[in-house]
Formats: structure tokens, C-alpha cells, sequence
């Protein structure tokens, strides 16, 4: 047995070329006219999985649209989203919702969405870090309300000591009486 210049032996190289028994055009039993009528049969298949792929879209949206009248809770709601200039878009559930664009969501969407534009601008406006390369605006839209999320939220400059802690005593923390 040789051995070859990467180490593997000659006989693991050698390509073993069989006859295929399975080409359809090798074994030659079928007429023309049997051929031509197993050609319809799968355009006949194709034809048949296109179709229910095809109803079972439709039903998919035939059943959105019929949710979307009887619940309140399924129906859609436009919100066009200005995001601040740190992002371009948010994503939920692997669905991104762009700047800048009208989207239709449900109620529960559109109000995740809001409160993620809000909380986005108002981290904008807590570090007051702006990219000032952007086109978009500094501050907020009159539309986004941040007070919810900016409201008391800079430093009231508290002093603490450690007679104010609770359960604390002077002697404890001077070490006093161990």
C-alpha cells in the first residue's frame, strides 16, 4: 500500500465510479407518451401545492381581517414613529419598526412602541448626548411625551449620613463598644 505526500493512503484517493440504476433516462423501459403523461402528473402536483399554499394565505388573512372587526384588541391602529437620533428603528419580536414611517399595529403594539419612542428620547434629553451629524431634531417631537420617564429625575442633591440610616447607631459606626 502506498502512501501519498499528505499522508493518506492511495487507496482512499481513488474515485469509485459506479453506474447510476436510478437515471431515468439510463434505463430506457418508458414510452414517450408515458413519459409525457407522468410530466402532467407532476405539473398536476405542482399545481395542487401552489394552490393550498396559496388558500392558506388567504384563510391566514380572511381570519386577521374577521378578528380584526370582532375584537377591539386585534384591531389596527396607525403610529408613526420619530425616534430619537441614537436609533433607527425598534424591533418587537423580530418585526423592526422604522424612523420616520406610518406603521398599523395592534393597541398593544402601538402602545410598547410609544412608550419605547418616549423612553428614547427621553434618554436623549437625561445625557443630552445629541448627534449633531443627523438631520433629525435635538428635541423631542411635540407628539412624544417624556415627562413620564424625565419627571424628578436629575440629582436633588441629598445628604445622607449615617445617623439618618435606619437602624443605626453612633456607636456602631464608630465602632464604639466592641
Amino acid at each position: 500500500m502506498a502512501i501519498l505526500d499528505n499522508g493518506t493512503p492511495e487507496h482512499r484517493r481513488k474515485i469509485k465510479v459506479e453506474r447510476q440504476y436510478d437515471d431515468p433516462n439510463s434505463i430506457g423501459l418508458l414510452t414517450e407518451a408515458e413519459k409525457a403523461v407522468i410530466r402532467e402528473k407532476a405539473r398536476n402536483t405542482v399545481k395542487l401545492e401552489l394552490q393550498k399554499r396559496e388558500e392558506d394565505a388567504l384563510l391566514a388573512q380572511y381570519i386577521k381581517e374577521e378578528r380584526e372587526q370582532v375584537d377591539p384588541k386585534e384591531q389596527l391602529v396607525p403610529i408613526y414613529l420619530t425616534l430619537a437620533g441614537h436609533s433607527n428603528y425598534i424591533m418587537l419580536d423580530g418585526v423592526q419598526f422604522f424612523h420616520e414611517r406610518l406603521h398599523w399595529v395592534t393597541p398593544a403594539v402601538f402602545a410598547t412602541l410609544a412608550e419605547v419612542q418616549a423612553r428614547g428620547w427621553a434618554h436623549e434629553e437625561d445625557t443630552e448626548v445629541r448627534d449633531v451629524s443627523t438631520k433629525r431634531r435635538s428635541r423631542p417631537p411635540p407628539h412624544v411625551g417624556v415627562g413620564n420617564f424625565t419627571d424628578n429625575r436629575q440629582p436633588r442633591k441629598l445628604v445622607t449620613s449615617a445617623a439618618a440610616l435606619q437602624g443605626s447607631s453612633a456607636h456602631g459606626m464608630l465602632g464604639i463598644g466592641r
